[in-house]
C-alpha cells in the first residue's frame, strides 16, 4: 500500500507563498482533500482547498518551530467532516532541515490525535514539509497514530511536478535513455521512471502513443481496451502482424512492449473503461492518454481528469474527403490537456453526447439499441472513418510531446494552450489554432470548482447510471 499526495496547481503556489515569506520564520497552513481509495494498492489526497493561518493568529513563530491555537485547526476540522475529508498540515523548515524534526514528531502525533478524536477514525491524515527550495516531503498519520512516509507528491497544472523521496542530482541514466537524457537532462529521465500511465484504446494512436511512452522510459502502463486485432487494423496499428489477427489488442502491445524488453512494466485490461478493474487502473495512473473514439469513454475521462485531479491528454483526428473524391477536405488533429482550469471536452465540444448516450446503450441493453436504432431514435453506427497511419502517429507523437512539455517545459509558450488543433492540410497561418478558455464559463465539470479533487464519492464521478 502506498501513500500520495496531489495539490493543484494554485494550491502549491497559495502555500508557497504564504510559508517561505522570506522572514526565516516557520509558519503552518492547512489542505482540505479529497480522497481516493484502492484497496491493497494506493490511498490519494486530493487538494481541494487551502486555509492559511495568518501571523497574527500564532502564538509563536521562530525558525525551528511553529504555535497555533488549535481552535483554528478545529475550525478546519469542521469544515473537512462533512463529507469525510481528510486533512494536511503543511509547514514550512526555513533553515532547509530536510526531514521532520523531533518537535514535529511530538506535535503532530497530538494535532492527529486530536482529528481522529474529533472527525472520527474512517479517513487517513497527512503533513507535509515544505523546504527552503520549495520542494515537499511528508508522511501520512494513522488511525493507530503510525505514520508512513509519503512517496510522491504530485503538483497539478500547467506544469506537472513530481516529488519524491529518492529523487537525487546524482541519478544514473540507463545507458538506454542516454541521448535522451542529452536533450533533456537526468532530471526527465527519473521522473518518467516514476509514472504509471493509462492508455485508453490500444487502436492506432494508442498503439503509438503506448511504444512512444515505452521508448522514453515510462516506469508503467496499463493497456485499456476490449478489441481484438482485425486485418482492417493492420495498416495503423503498431507492434500488430498478420499472425496477430483475432488476439485482443492490448495482449499484442504487451508481448510487443516485453520484447523490446527496457524496463517498463506493463499491465492490461480488457474490458469498457468504465469496468471496476479499469477504474482501479485510472486511480493509481499519474496521467491518462484518451486514445478512443467512444463518446461515453471520453465523457468518463473528462469527468475523471477533474475529480481525481488526474491530467488526461486526449487526441482525436479527423480526416474528411470531399463530396466529389477530388481530394482531401479536412485533416485535423487535436490535442487536449484537460486540468483544473483548463476547459473540458464538453465546452470545447468535443464530445457528441447523442453518440454518447447511443454507446452506452448499445454496450449496457444492445437489444433495445438496435430497436431505437431501426426507429431512428438512436444513432446508428457510421461507415468506416479514413485512417492514414502517418497522420494518427503524428498525433499520438504530438500528444506524448505534450506530456514532455508539461514536465520539462521546453516550449513554454506552448503551456498556456491546453487544446491545441493542427490541420495538417494547410500551411502558414491558419495550420494551427490554439483555442482560448471560454469566459464566463458555467460549466460544471469545468467552470466550477466543486468538483476539482472531490474523488471518491457515491455515485462514481457523480453519474446516474
Amino acid at each position: 500500500m502506498k501513500y500520495t499526495i496531489t495539490l493543484q496547481e494554485k494550491h502549491y503556489v497559495e502555500l508557497k507563498g504564504h510559508l517561505l515569506s522570506g522572514d526565516s520564520n516557520e509558519h503552518v497552513a492547512f489542505v482540505i482533500c479529497g480522497r481516493s481509495l484502492v484497496d491493497g494498492v494506493e490511498e490519494r489526497l486530493l487538494s481541494r482547498e487551502v486555509v492559511t493561518l495568518a501571523d497574527d493568529k500564532l502564538i509563536s513563530s521562530e525558525p525551528t518551530q511553529v504555535v497555533w491555537d488549535n481552535q483554528h485547526f478545529i475550525e478546519v476540522l469542521k469544515k473537512a467532516e462533512s463529507k469525510n475529508f481528510s486533512v494536511v498540515v503543511v509547514h514550512n523548515h526555513p533553515e532547509g532541515f530536510d526531514c521532520f524534526s523531533e518537535i514535529d514528531d511530538k506535535g503532530e502525533k497530538e494535532l492527529f490525535q486530536l482529528t481522529f478524536n474529533r472527525n472520527g477514525y474512517n479517513a487517513i491524515h497527512a503533513s507535509l514539509v515544505m523546504l527552503a527550495d520549495g520542494n515537499l516531503i511528508g508522511r501520512v498519520w494513522k488511525t493507530d497514530l503510525s505514520n508512513t512516509p509519503i512517496s510522491l507528491v504530485r503538483i497539478i497544472g500547467k506544469r506537472i511536478v513530481l516529488n519524491y523521496p529518492d529523487k537525487k542530482t546524482d541519478y544514473e541514466t540507463p545507458e538506454v535513455f542516454n541521448r535522451q537524457q542529452l536533450a533533456f537532462g537526468k532530471a526527465l529521465v527519473q521522473d518518467l521512471s516514476k509514472l504509471k500511465i493509462s492508455v485508453v484504446g490500444a487502436g492506432a494512436t494508442g498503439s503509438a502513443t503506448a511504444l512512444l511512452l515505452t521508448r522514453l522510459g515510462v516506469g508503467e502502463l496499463c493497456l485499456i481496451d476490449k478489441d481484438i486485432v482485425e486485418q482492417s487494423n493492420l495498416n495503423r496499428l503498431h507492434g500488430a502482424k498478420i499472425s496477430d489477427v483475432g488476439k485482443y489488442k492490448v495482449d499484442v502491445l504487451l508481448q510487443y512492449i516485453n520484447e523490446i524488453g527496457i524496463g517498463t512494466k506493463v499491465s492490461v485490461a480488457k474490458d469498457w473503461v468504465s469496468d471496476q478493474e479499469c477504474i482501479n487502473h485510472l486511480k493509481t495512473s499519474d496521467l491518462i492518454f484518451g486514445c478512443t473514439d467512444d463518446n461515453s469513454g471520453r465523457i468518463l475521462l473528462n469527468r475523471f481528469a477533474y475529480f481525481y485531479l488526474t491530467p488526461v491528454i486526449d487526441m482525436g483526428l479527423i480526416i474528411t474527403v470531399k463530396e466529389d473524391n477530388s481530394g482531401i477536405q479536412d485533416l485535423q488533429g487535436r490535442i487536449s490537456y484537460l486540468f483544473p482550469d483548463s476547459d473540458c471536452l464538453l465546452t470545447k465540444e468535443n464530445i457528441n453526447t447523442e453518440r454518447a448516450r447511443a454507446d452506452d446503450l448499445r454496450r449496457n441493453n444492445p437489444e433495445s439499441y438496435t430497436k431505437l436504432k431501426e426507429e431512428a431514435y438512436v444513432i446508428g453506427e457510421k461507415n468506416p472513418s479514413p485512417a492514414v497511419v502517418t497522420f494518427t502517429t503524428q498525433v499520438a507523437s504530438m500528444a506524448v510531446n505534450e506530456l514532455l512539455n508539461r514536465i520539462q517545459g521546453y516550449n513554454q509558450d506552448y503551456l498556456d494552450f491546453p487544446h491545441k488543433l493542427f490541420f495538417f492540410h494547410k500551411c502558414g497561418d491558419g495550420s494551427e489554432i490554439f483555442p482560448a478558455n471560454k469566459s464566463n464559463n458555467e460549466c460544471r465539470i469545468c467552470g466550477q470548482s466543486n468538483y476539482w479533487g472531490r474523488g471518491d464519492m457515491q455515485p462514481f464521478l457523480d453519474m446516474s447510471n
